[in-house]
């Protein structure tokens, strides 16, 4: 047996052309072997380090967790994953910093970053960021579809005086690009909508909507739609401890569609937006640029839609 082959089989490069029987031999004497493939030999041979950065704002929010998951499943055991958290508070995060760690690709989940990449020398990825420059890959969420669907299913039910709980800070695109839509989606006559704002923490939510029921019931609005799930679970946790009926006195929708999301009381309805997705998407991008630096940039749109559950219902009369 070529020590060819063996290299095949040990890198994951042997189907088409190494016979099964032959890999599965391979695979019995490097488990009697005890071998182990040396990372840092193969760094100076390939010039790559098998490592790939998830820059992110904050890893405690579960839409970033299930982002990181479809991130994970998409590069298996051929990458390392390096988790950056630049937080949503802090600069830009250091992209220099990161390739100086030995990264061969950067997926960012950061809006407004300065990305060069000829001057980082490995390949990028923008997620949930529908514009940018042209050099750049990108994955996003078309939300047009998900939030018009919102909305007509809020107007059909009677809704006209409405809370649209966004996140803070103001620059995170996710945020604007969702109340932006929302913005132009509302424009039906009779129609008004509150903005108001909160750190995207359940903790904050509660407290913004305890301290403002009075006022907006007074206001007559009958529905609360957040710009994401975890502000979602805030409002419900908060209407609970004020004894609001959830729809009866008050609807609450959200963007997201997280797996706590059919479970809450009521399930919540939410425009879906599949983070597993958008990892595993990106990745697989990533990697395709890894392997081919001439490989052309693109972009690719991911579909969104309604999720139906029990917190939207008619609209309270008097």
């Amino acid at each position: 047996m070529s020590i060819a082959t063996v290299s095949m089989v040990i890198n994951g490069k042997a189907d088409g052309r190494v016979a099964p029987a032959t890999q599965e031999r391979v695979w019995l004497a490097v488990k009697k072997m005890g071998y182990r493939v040396d990372s840092t030999a193969r760094s100076l041979v390939t010039g790559r380090r098998q490592c790939i950065a998830l820059v992110a704002p904050d890893l405690s929010n579960p839409f970033f967790t299930q982002v990181a998951a479809g991130v994970a499943k998409a590069l298996g055991d051929e990458y390392r994953l390096l988790l950056a958290v630049s937080g949503t508070e802090r600069a830009e995060p250091d992209l220099d910093q990161l390739v100086s760690f030995g990264v061969d690709g950067i997926l960012l989940e950061f809006p407004g970053t300065d990305v060069d990449v000829a001057r980082l020398g490995c390949p990028v990825v923008m997620l949930d960021e529908p514009v940018g420059p042209a050099e750049l890959s990108r994955v996003y969420f078309d939300t047009a579809p998900g939030a018009h669907a919102m909305v007509d299913r809020i107007v059909e039910l009677g809704h006209r005086r409405l809370v649209y709980l966004d996140a803070t800070p103001e620059g995170q695109s996710f945020a604007v690009r969702r109340r932006q839509v929302f913005e132009r989606c509302h424009a039906t006559d009779g129609t008004s909508v509150t903005w108001v704002r909160a750190d995207i923490t359940v903790e904050a939510a509660r407290s913004l909507v305890t301290d403002s029921w009075s006022a907006w019931r007074d206001a007559g609005v009958t529905a609360v739609i957040a710009a994401a799930d975890v502000l979602a679970y805030g409002v419900l946790s908060a209407f609970t401890e004020l004894g609001v009926s959830i729809p009866g006195q008050v609807s609450v929708g959200s963007f997201d569609d997280l797996p706590f999301s059919e479970i809450t009381s009521p399930p919540l309805t939410t425009v879906r937006l599949p983070a597993f997705e958008l990892g595993h998407t990106s990745a697989r991008m990533l990697r395709d640029l890894i392997d081919d630096e001439r490989q052309l940039p693109w972009v690719e749109a991911l579909g969104t839609s309604l999720t139906h559950r029990g917190s939207i219902g008619p609209a309270r009369v008097g």
